[in-house]
């Protein structure tokens, strides 16, 4: 099963970028290719489910997806279906910082054709992590509270 680990330091406190997070309003913002519905209820709490959908080359590719573990302003793990994939968000307090760290295992599920499985191998997986990161250290970084 294909492993990807991507890491990045946002500058804000880890309850700032744990709030971030968990405001499933703004996923698309930092999520561009993705939409989501059916969401269940805070993604911050074990048994939450949502739908997640996105299209590549007119092939939709839509799962539902579960919240399995919590540990508030630590760790969000989810588990995918149809793939399988599970996904691990660690937010790792760094002083006035948070280092964000997404590890997934997944499969690509069978029904897709063979060159769409060929073009989304892991170095694509790992470039949309990352991009999807840069784009939500940006969003945290933007609205960090000031300081009292």
């Amino acid at each position: 099963m294909p492993h990807i680990r991507e890491e990045i330091r946002v500058d804000a406190p880890v309850e700032h970028v744990w709030d971030i997070y968990c405001d499933t309003s703004r996923w698309s913002d930092w999520m561009p290719r993705a939409t989501v519905s059916d969401i269940s209820g805070p993604v911050d709490k074990v048994g939450t489910t949502y739908t997640q959908s996105s299209k590549f080359m007119g092939f939709e590719m839509k799962g539902t997806t579960e919240v399995v573990e919590v540990e508030p302003l630590r760790l969000i793990h989810e588990h995918q279906e149809p793939g399988p994939m599970e996904m691990y968000l660690r937010f790792e307090p760094d002083g006035d910082a948070t280092n964000c760290v997404v590890e997934a295992d997944y499969e690509m599920p069978g029904k897709y054709p063979g060159f769409i499985k060929d073009i989304m191998n892991k170095a694509f997986f790992e470039r949309q992590t990352r991009n999807m990161l840069a784009d939500f250290k940006a969003i945290a970084e933007a609205q960090v509270p000031a300081k009292a």
